[in-house]
């Protein structure tokens, strides 16, 4: 059964920021290989706003010893679906799409950003949903402003961060092969507005033993696909 592991926009903005940076004496990984991703996104999505969304998750992984090489597409593709997909990528590399399909809100709470797990195994797709990230701005502008003064700049800018926080921590589910969530850090399952619109990513850090466990299955995918 395929299964939805989405980071979720807590609607509320008395939230307090967390603690962020690497613990001390963590040392970041050096031998980690660069990992390629596909990324496709919607025609009415900016190049732009794209760069800066793979901007945010850059940073947040920065000083992980991980790094990402991201592929952009040249046309629009057909969204995930399972089985075999005819497509213009490698069928083991994952894809991130960021588009305009929604999930309700549930519990005061918005999907972001998602990958579907097939039993205990993630898939090769993450989603990214712009409408939603539009949706949390609209409910949250005691955080981000009043959008009818916003200029479009700076509202491609707080858009970029929740999506690049997104896409972070769902980078995170997928490198685990894991839906499990924790109380803190990266794979913390809901967020405050003011937490995913900041200035900086606080309280996104990956914890040591999570590092550990990325890395040894990045090597091995690495090691698989250069065979």
């Amino acid at each position: 059964m395929l299964i939805a592991t989405s980071l979720a926009a807590a609607l509320y903005a008395s939230h307090a920021f967390a603690a962020s940076g690497t613990a001390p004496g963590i040392t970041a990984f050096t031998s980690v290989p660069p990992m390629i991703v596909d990324v496709v996104s919607a025609p009415d999505i900016s190049a732009s706003l794209v760069s800066s969304v793979l901007g945010e998750t850059d940073a947040v992984w920065r000083g992980s010893g991980f790094t990402f090489v991201w592929r952009r597409a040249t046309r629009e593709v057909d969204p995930y679906a399972s089985g075999n997909e005819a497509g213009p990528y490698p069928a083991a590399t994952l894809r991130v799409v960021i588009g305009n399909e929604t999930r309700p809100m549930r519990d005061g709470r918005l999907p972001l950003g998602w990958i579907r797990f097939d039993d205990a195994a993630p898939g090769q797709e993450i989603y990214l949903s712009y409408a939603n990230v539009d949706r949390l701005m609209a409910v949250a502008q005691e955080v981000v402003g009043l959008l009818s003064q916003m200029p479009l700049k700076q509202r491609e800018i707080l858009s970029a961060r929740a999506m690049g926080r997104a896409l972070a921590h769902e980078l995170g589910h997928y490198l685990l092969a894991s839906k499990i969530h924790t109380e803190h850090g990266l794979m913390k399952a809901s967020r405050s507005a003011r937490e995913l619109f900041a200035a900086e990513s606080r309280g996104f850090q990956i914890d040591p033993l999570q590092r550990r466990v990325m890395a040894v299955r990045l090597r091995r995918e690495s090691l698989v696909v250069s065979r």
